[in-house]
C-alpha cells in the first residue's frame, strides 16, 4: 500500500477506536438493579378462580416428519418438548418423560431421576430431524408437587428447513390424568 493511503487509513482506524471508547468512568460502572423478585409486588393477586393442581399427565404429540404434497414424501422435522413452571411460587418435580413412536413403541426415557423445575423456570427436551418416529409420535409426561400450583405449560415446537423451504408450528399437551 502506498504511503499516501496507508497514512490516512491508520489515522481513520485511530479515530474510531478511540471514538468508540467510554470517556465518562462514571458511565462504566453498571447500575445495580435489585433483580430479586417477590410475587406479592404484582398488582393482580391471586384469587380462587384460578385451576390449581397437584399433578398431571400429559399426552404431548410430536410430529417426527409430516406428508407433504400428493405423494409419498415425507418433510423431516426437529422437535423441543419445553415446560414451564408458571407458578410464582412453588417448584414441581418432573417424574417422567417417555417417547412414544407412531405405534406406541417406547422409544426413550428423557429422565433418569426426578428434576426439580424451580418457580417461573423451564427444561426442554431436543428431538433431531433423523428421528423417524413418525406423524403420531408423542411424549407422556407426568409432574407432581407437594401443594397445589398454576399448571404448567408443556408444548412442543418442531422446526423443519430444506432448500430455502421451512415449516413450523406447536402444540399443547392435552392432561389425560389430575391430581387435584
Amino acid at each position: 500500500m502506498k504511503r499516501t493511503t496507508l497514512i490516512p487509513a491508520v489515522a481513520l482506524s485511530l479515530l474510531f477506536a478511540f471514538s468508540c471508547t467510554n470517556k465518562n468512568p462514571k458511565q462504566t460502572k453498571s447500575k445495580q438493579i435489585n433483580l430479586d423478585f417477590d410475587a406479592n409486588s404484582l398488582i393482580l393477586k391471586e384469587n380462587n378462580h384460578t385451576k390449581k393442581v397437584r399433578g398431571q399427565l400429559l399426552y404431548l404429540p410430536i410430529y417426527s416428519n409430516v406428508p407433504y404434497h400428493k405423494s409419498d414424501k415425507k418433510f423431516d422435522l426437529s422437535a423441543f418438548v419445553a415446560i414451564h413452571n408458571t407458578d410464582l411460587n412453588h417448584p414441581i418435580r418432573l417424574t417422567k418423560v417417555l417417547f412414544f413412536n407412531n405405534e406406541g413403541k417406547l422409544m426413550a426415557n428423557y429422565l433418569t431421576r426426578d428434576t426439580i423445575i424451580e418457580s417461573l423456570a423451564a427444561t426442554n427436551f431436543f428431538i433431531p430431524e433423523r428421528d423417524q418416529s413418525g406423524t403420531g409420535a408423542n411424549f407422556l409426561i407426568e409432574w407432581v408437587s407437594d401443594t397445589l400450583v398454576n399448571e404448567p405449560l408443556i408444548e412442543s415446537v418442531m422446526l423443519g428447513i430444506r432448500n430455502g423451504q421451512g415449516i413450523s408450528f406447536s402444540c399443547t399437551g392435552k392432561v389425560i390424568r389430575e391430581l387435584k
